[in-house]
């Protein structure tokens, strides 16, 4: 996704036993994804930049510490308890109803500007750069959607973090 991302949300709809997942860009985009627990089990490691299925680290050129670090300060940063505010007139170039997420794949990890893809089974997806600090505000907003989900994932590194939590 070239465009900045302005808004993001996930919230957890008990009904579908998924979590819907928005953003919007500055660019006036929409797009909506549906994560099922079995997706989200495969997305938390790589949000916390481990490889879903082997474990090992994604991107190598960066020191843990450094990464942990510019992710807590994204989270705090952020303005979690805003609601999420949809404006009138944004185009849905995925579509007006929620894509069901089934893969991602990552990009250019050796690169300059890695990325995520999020992805339906069929079709276009939502595409991230894969940096720290959107991993780190990714992970905020789903540790919250996943409270209420009440799914039995474990998020401990996210979850425990104070919310009065400051950088020295």
């Amino acid at each position: 996704m070239s465009d900045q991302i302005k808004q993001i949300q996930a919230t957890y709809q008990p009904i579908e036993d998924r979590i819907l997942f928005q953003l919007h860009t500055q660019q006036q985009q929409c797009m909506q994804a549906w994560i099922t627990r079995r997706y989200l089990k495969l997305l938390i490691p790589a949000l916390q930049g481990q490889h879903p299925q082997t474990g090992e680290t994604i991107v190598q050129h960066q020191h843990p510490v450094e990464r942990q670090l510019r992710q807590e300060k994204a989270q705090l940063e952020g303005d979690f308890e805003k609601p999420y505010e949809e404006p009138e007139n944004l185009e849905h170039p995925l579509g007006d109803t929620p894509i069901l997420l089934a893969k991602m794949t990552f990009r250019n990890l050796d690169g300059p500007e890695p990325q995520l893809a999020l992805e339906p089974d069929e079709g276009a997806g939502i595409q991230l750069g894969y940096n720290p600090e959107l991993m780190g505000v990714l992970l905020k907003v789903l540790s919250k959607a996943l409270t209420k989900a009440d799914w039995s994932l474990d998020l401990e590194p996210i979850l425990d973090m104070p919310d009065n939590f400051t950088l020295q």
